[in-house]
């Protein structure tokens, strides 16, 4: 009898020894590989969703919630619904991070000590800041390290409230990267996008009012969005052009007219047969409608020496070189980024 009762305590302390070396991995661990005695749960996701913990994101709150996990073997990462978020330097033990995600939060701290950079997250590719507000407007500092991940070309931001980017952002982020700046706050085109040399740059929905004539003479924009900005005109002289333009997007702008320096752009589609110029919800496509419709004969704009041959000849032997230039269907989604795909994926519901 004893010796059952002795075995029956011994079998008590090991499970309370082994329940107390299990911690309960947070809320989103995907898949949740149940860890031995002694271990952390490992996650190859985490949805790190504040709103579901009930937590608001503070830096004990996450520190503490982070320390449930092996986080040197997460892959994607996922910041959600955190109303005060606060970046830990425990970011910089996710070594196998790939993706990094941060949706419907408001980051209210994120220092250089807990930035990204190549020396911790050295696979991370992409980016995604999205319904997100930051301090002032700012980019964080982690955002800015000298040691920006070598692999990271791929960064999005959409409806924030960065207003702003450093003027030096392009000694840090890599040149022919691919950045989407959708549904912001920026009133100019910031220069230092334009020495990066993108591959990609969104600008739509920012209420920018000109575009200076640099963007025209990157020789490596594939695609350059500025639709939803508050411009009427695109530059009227572009000093050293490209020889490869970018399909450049101004859906629902106030532009009315082109310059004569866009001629050898659209001069394009007749090799390429696709439009360079995509103007659904512009004044420009209103007026090409009205026209083709026999309700006028001629755009709206008073007509300048130095207009677009091509694109202001409201004549009808020149429509159908309208048509294949310059596309007035209406997009398929309201926004460059999917947007509605997000809000459907991390709903709180």
């Amino acid at each position: 009898m004893v010796h059952f009762v002795f075995l029956l305590w011994g079998v008590v302390v090991i499970a309370l020894h082994v329940h107390a070396n299990i911690k309960t991995p947070l809320v989103g661990c995907i898949p949740r590989v149940h860890p031995m005695a002694g271990t952390l749960p490992t996650c190859f996701a985490v949805d790190f969703n504040c709103h579901a913990i009930g937590i608001s994101g503070r830096k004990d709150e996450v520190l503490l919630e982070w320390g449930k996990i092996e986080r040197n073997k997460v892959v994607k990462l996922r910041i959600l619904h955190c109303p005060t978020f606060e970046m830990p330097t425990t970011l910089q033990d996710f070594h196998l991070l790939q993706e990094f995600r941060v949706y419907n939060s408001t980051i209210g701290d994120w220092s250089e000590d807990a930035a990204i950079t190549n020396t911790h997250h050295p696979s991370l590719t992409t980016l995604s800041v999205v319904r997100t507000n930051m301090n002032a407007g700012v980019l964080p500092l982690g955002l800015q390290a000298l040691d920006f991940p070598s692999s990271l070309f791929e960064i999005y931001f959409c409806e924030t409230n960065l207003q702003e980017i450093p003027d030096d952002i392009d000694s840090k982020w890599h040149i022919g990267s691919s950045v989407y700046l959708e549904n912001g706050r920026l009133r100019s085109v910031p220069p230092a996008l334009i020495r990066l040399q993108l591959y990609y740059l969104v600008l739509a929905g920012n209420p920018i009012s000109e575009v200076p004539p640099e963007l025209f003479e990157s020789t490596s924009m594939l695609y350059l969005l500025l639709g939803r900005t508050n411009i009427s005109s695109l530059p009227r002289t572009i000093p050293f052009p490209t020889q490869s333009p970018p399909y450049v997007d101004i859906t629902n702008t106030a532009i009315s007219f082109f310059w004569s320096w866009i001629d050898p752009f659209v001069e394009s589609v007749l090799v390429f047969g696709s439009p360079m110029i995509l103007a659904s919800g512009s004044t420009y496509c209103s007026d090409l409608e009205k026209i083709m419709d026999g309700v006028s004969d001629a755009f709206s704009a008073p007509s300048e020496a130095d207009f677009s041959l091509l694109l202001m000849d409201p004549s009808t032997q020149n429509w159908n070189f309208l048509r294949l230039a310059v596309d007035c269907s209406p997009p398929p989604y309201s926004t460059a980024f999917p947007l509605g795909g997000w809000g459907k994926m991390y709903s709180l519901e």
